[in-house]
């Protein structure tokens, strides 16, 4: 029975064989043929190197081509399946593990595939290119130098060596003046062209200096500022004591012992009192004291200079503030004449609607054009108590500026601004925190070194023989041989912040030539423009006058014409102020950016320190 089962599965295995062969023998013959053209078609197998040694040599693409080759027939005989080999994988080059962060970045050409690798016949000569981008590798490409490799090493914070020099770019962007009609670029005729001095004959010179040394005298910000220098001093010479021999002096009192035996120790009754002496001298600290005393030098260099710089604010803070309070004075004299204006039109409106009563419309006019000059009366005296609140502040006292003082002096170039940036309190300041970090790395570092110390001691304490102890000298070796890699994290982060210190130098130094050349830029066109808001009034003062006669005398104008003119009229006075006294603080914020200001007003409190 187990005999017929047998059987009966190996007939129906036969039947399934007998009727898949012939459709095996037609199928298989159809993939082998498929893969062999698909292999023959690809062209020799070539290294990168060569690859790219060809492209270099390879000559312009043939004009003939080949014949293309005739299909091959499908052959149906052969059962047996052609086995498509397995191309080997393509190793990519060995890493460089000491490779600069600047190297990291791989220029890219191709995809990392196959194709790149090995590309079609006779490939057309690709015309030549700009250098292409560099972009970051991506995570699956990324070498092993990680994070925390690159913390690990000290050439990741170079020293700080780079200067950096002004941008010629600002010198072709900014406008000189010059306007779509036949006008050229026009000089600045309302200050004098010469060559920029920190002295001058001007009287406004006088009374800026006095209000400057009240400014200064006044300021807490001086004294805050004077202080922290002081304290940075005395940290100098804390970091300097550490080079003697630094004595200690101790006492001991003992006033009971529990246990042992009490009478023989000697060290059981206030009368047992003891004292001790110490005296350690630092012998070799592999330069470790020294890098405190530069760090707290160049600590203390950065103090002065911020204080210098303290006071370059304070005093632009003081001038520009006295210029405004005279530009406002100013102005309430032109706004004190319109009012005045204004009132006359409406007192004789006044009268002749009495006359004339259906001429009421137009004292309508004239009285609301009243209210809108005490408006603007009202707007430039809150401007007048402004200002003189923030001089109260600056200076405390209440300021009187005087109404003849006239502020027309010298300009000072970009070329003689821009050039004095790297002797300015706030560069050199960042310049010295570079420094001060740089020396804290190298403290950092030498403290990590075994110390070695010369020590003195003697202590009047009794043995239990009742013998005191004699004077002791020796050399003492102290070395922190593992702190958990603290050391190590807080020497990197002192060059972190050296490095971060010499970005925001050169942010630093960005920003104020971009404000110079800014202010210098707002300065040259505020007094062009108030040249042509003086030339215009001077031309509306005469439509003005114009007007009024044609209305009051031969009845051409309306009095809307009338009060339109005078409008304008006061409008333009007050532009021609208002840029001109934007011309005189441009000016100033030009030579306070240059930290020239104490000098220029002859103030001698900004040498440059080492």
């Amino acid at each position: 029975m187990a005999c017929k089962k047998k059987d009966h599965r190996w007939a129906k295995v036969a039947t399934a064989v007998a009727f898949c062969l012939p459709c095996s023998s037609a199928i298989f013959p159809l993939f082998a043929e498929a893969a062999d053209r698909s292999l023959s078609s690809l062209p020799t197998m070539r290294t990168q190197s060569q690859y790219m040694r060809a492209q270099k040599t390879e000559a312009a693409p043939a004009t003939t081509t080949s014949p293309t080759p005739a299909p091959r027939p499908i052959v149906t005989t052969p059962a047996v399946p052609a086995i498509t080999p397995t191309p080997a994988p393509v190793s990519p080059p060995p890493e460089n593990n000491n490779r600069t962060p600047e190297e990291r970045y791989e220029r890219i050409t191709a995809p990392a595939t196959a194709s790149a690798i090995v590309p079609p016949p006779s490939p057309p000569a690709p015309p030549k290119k700009t250098k292409p981008a560099f972009v970051r590798l991506d995570k699956g490409e990324e070498t092993t130098e990680n994070r925390a490799v690159l913390k690990k090493t000290y050439d990741y914070f170079p020293p700080v060596t780079e200067y950096y020099k002004p941008d010629p770019a600002y010198n072709k962007v900014r406008w000189q003046g010059q306007s779509e009609g036949n006008r050229g670029p026009r000089d600045i005729n309302s200050m004098l062209q010469q060559q920029f001095k920190g002295s001058s004959e001007n009287p406004s010179r006088d009374y800026l200096r006095q209000m400057v040394v009240k400014a200064l005298s006044y300021s807490p910000e001086m004294r805050m500022s004077s202080a922290e220098v002081l304290a940075m001093e005395y940290s100098v010479d804390q970091a300097r004591g550490q080079r003697w021999p630094q004595v200690k002096l101790g006492v001991t009192s003992p006033l009971t012992t529990v246990g042992g035996n009490t009478s023989t120790n000697n060290n059981s009754h206030i009368s047992d009192t003891s004292g001790s002496v110490s005296v350690s001298t630092p012998i070799i600290d592999w330069g470790r004291i020294g890098s405190q005393v530069d760090n707290a030098e160049e600590t203390a260099k950065a103090a002065r200079f911020d204080q210098d710089h303290t006071r370059e604010q304070l005093a632009y803070s003081t001038i520009s503030e006295l210029m405004n309070l005279s530009r406002y004075q100013r102005s309430r004299m032109v706004a004190k004449a319109y009012v005045d204006r204004m009132q006359e039109l409406v007192t004789m409106l006044s009268q002749i609607t009495q006359a004339d009563p259906g001429r009421d419309s137009e004292l309508v006019q004239a009285k609301a054009k009243l209210m809108s000059a005490q408006a603007s009366m009202d707007n430039i005296e809150h401007q007048v108590s402004t200002s003189r609140i923030k001089l109260v502040r600056l200076l405390g006292i209440e300021p009187v500026v005087p109404e003849d003082i006239s502020w027309r002096d010298t300009v000072i170039p970009a070329s003689t601004a821009i050039a004095s940036l790297d002797r300015s309190p706030m560069m050199m300041s960042l310049q010295a925190k570079v420094r001060a970090a740089e020396h804290e790395a190298e403290s950092i570092r030498a403290s990590s070194l075994p110390q070695v110390n010369w020590v003195i001691s003697k202590s009047t304490a009794k043995d239990v023989n009742g013998n005191e102890s004699g004077w002791y000298t020796g050399v003492n070796v102290e070395w922190n041989a593992f702190s958990g890699g603290s050391e190590r994290a807080a020497q990197m982060s002192a060059r972190a912040r050296a490095n971060a210190a010499q970005q925001q130098y050169e942010v630093s130094y960005r920003d104020l030539e971009y404000q110079i050349n800014n202010q210098i830029q707002i300065r040259d066109s505020s007094f062009l423009r108030a040249d042509d808001y003086d030339r215009l009034s001077s031309e509306t003062d005469r439509v003005r006058q114009m007007f009024y006669d044609q209305w009051y005398h031969l009845g051409k104008r309306t009095l809307l014409d009338v009060l339109t003119a005078e409008n304008d009229h006061f409008n333009n006075q007050l532009s021609a102020i208002n840029n001109r006294y934007d011309g005189y603080i441009s000016n100033i914020n030009v030579i306070s950016s240059a930290s020239m200001l104490l000098n220029w007003v002859g103030i001698n409190g900004n040498s440059a320190r080492e």
